[in-house]
C-alpha cells in the first residue's frame, strides 16, 4: 500500500482559494511552465490512460467539491475484483449519504429515506463521466489540449484543457496525476474562463489488492431496482432546439425513485454534461414557475405554459437552460411518440 496526502497547511490553503473562487484567476491565467510543442504528450492518449486507470486500479480518493463558496468533502473507494468493478462513495458532512456501484447497478443510501437502486454504468459526477465518455464523442464536441504541468496535493500533474466546440456549454480543466493517471482536479469553467465548480483531490491511497471492505461490498444485497418507466407518456412533446452536440438519450414517463411521483421526462447529453427535462401538469403544489437557479455548474429553470410546468435541470449555463425550456413544444396528439427535431 502506498499513501500520499496533502499537509494541513496545503489543505487550508486550497480551502481558502476555493472559497474565493468567483474572484480567483481562471486556470488559463495561472503561470505554467513553457513547454515546447514537440514535447507535448498526446492529449487523447492521456485521456485513454485516465480511463484505464480509473476503471482498473484499486484506490481511494479523498476530495472536495467546491461550488459557490461551499466546500463538501467526499471519499471515493474503487476496486477491481476479477472482472467486476466495485465503487463506494461517502459524503462526509451532514446527514449520512452513501452510494455503491457494482457492475451496472447503483444503490443509494441516505439517512431517513428508503434505499433504492437503479441501472447505471457509473455514478453521477464529472470524474465518472470523463472516465466513461467515448473518446470519439469527446473529440466531436470538444477540443482537447495539453495545457502544461502543475502540482495538486503534492503530486506532479499534467493539465488538460477541454474546450467546447459549440456555444452554450461549459468547458473543463483536468489535472491528471503523472504517476497513476488518476484525476486529481477538475475545474468546470464558463466561456469566459470563470470557475463555476471544482473537484479537487487532497489525498490518494493506492492498493495492490482490493481491500477486505470492498470484497464485502461485492456480496452485499442491494435494495430493489426502481422500475420507473411507464409504457407511454401522458403528454406529447418535443424539442424545437437543443444545444449543438447534445442528443436525446431517452424520453418517457417514469416514477421518481424518492417521491414516487409520475413525471414526463427526457434526458439530453453530450457525453460529459447531462440535462433532465420534465413536463407535467401544473398542480397546487407547483412552486417553481419562473425560477432560474444555479448551484455550481447545475442550473434549474422552470416555466408554465398551457397548464403545464416545464422544468430543465442540468450541468449547463443558466441561459442555455432557459433556451431549452422555451424550446419545448407541446404536441396535440396525446400518447403519440414524436420524432426528435434538432436544430442541427
Amino acid at each position: 500500500m502506498r499513501y500520499w496526502i496533502a499537509g494541513l497547511g496545503l489543505l487550508l490553503t486550497m480551502g481558502q482559494t476555493a472559497l474565493s473562487a468567483p474572484s480567483s484567476p481562471s486556470p488559463s491565467s495561472q503561470q505554467q511552465p513553457v513547454v515546447e510543442p514537440s514535447s507535448l504528450p498526446d492529449p487523447m492518449q492521456l485521456m485513454q490512460n485516465m480511463q484505464v486507470a480509473y476503471h482498473n486500479l484499486n484506490y481511494e480518493l479523498s476530495y472536495i467539491r467546491v461550488r459557490q463558496g461551499a466546500v463538501e468533502p467526499i471519499r471515493l473507494f474503487h476496486a477491481k475484483i476479477g472482472s467486476e468493478e466495485v465503487v463506494h462513495r461517502i459524503y462526509l458532512n451532514g446527514p449520512s449519504r452513501e452510494t455503491v456501484r457494482r457492475g451496472d447497478t447503483v444503490a443509494f443510501y441516505q439517512f431517513g429515506r428508503t434505499p433504492y437502486s437503479i441501472k447505471a454504468k457509473h455514478l453521477p459526477g464529472v470524474f465518472e463521466t470523463l472516465s466513461d465518455i467515448s473518446l470519439t464523442q469527446l473529440e466531436e464536441n470538444y477540443d482537447v489540449l495539453v495545457a502544461g504541468k502543475s502540482r495538486i496535493a503534492g503530486r506532479p500533474a499534467q493539465v488538460i484543457r477541454i474546450v467546447p466546440r459549440h456555444e452554450g456549454l461549459y468547458g473543463l480543466y483536468l489535472w491528471q496525476d503523472q504517476e497513476t493517471a488518476l484525476p486529481l482536479r477538475v475545474d468546470t469553467v464558463d466561456r469566459h474562463g470563470n470557475l463555476v465548480e471544482q473537484l479537487m483531490v487532497v489525498g490518494i491511497l493506492t492498493y495492490d489488492q482490493p481491500t477486505d471492505w470492498m470484497k464485502q461490498l461485492l456480496n452485499i444485497t442491494f435494495p430493489p431496482v426502481s422500475q420507473s418507466e411507464s409504457p407511454k407518456s401522458s403528454v406529447s412533446w418535443q424539442f424545437d432546439w437543443k444545444p449543438q452536440g447534445m442528443t436525446l438519450v431517452s424520453q418517457d414517463q417514469h416514477q421518481l425513485a424518492i417521491t414516487k411521483q409520475s413525471v414526463n421526462y427526457a434526458k439530453l447529453s453530450d457525453g460529459i454534461f447531462d440535462v433532465s427535462v420534465y413536463v407535467n401538469p401544473v398542480t397546487e403544489n407547483t412552486t417553481l414557475n419562473g425560477e432560474l437557479v444555479r448551484l455550481g455548474a447545475t442550473s434549474l429553470h422552470s416555466i408554465e405554459r398551457d397548464g403545464l410546468e416545464i422544468t430543465v435541470v442540468g450541468e449547463i449555463p443558466p441561459h442555455t437552460a432557459s433556451l431549452i425550456a422555451e424550446s419545448v413544444r407541446i404536441l396535440p396528439d396525446i400518447g403519440h411518440n414524436p420524432e426528435e427535431k434538432s436544430h442541427e
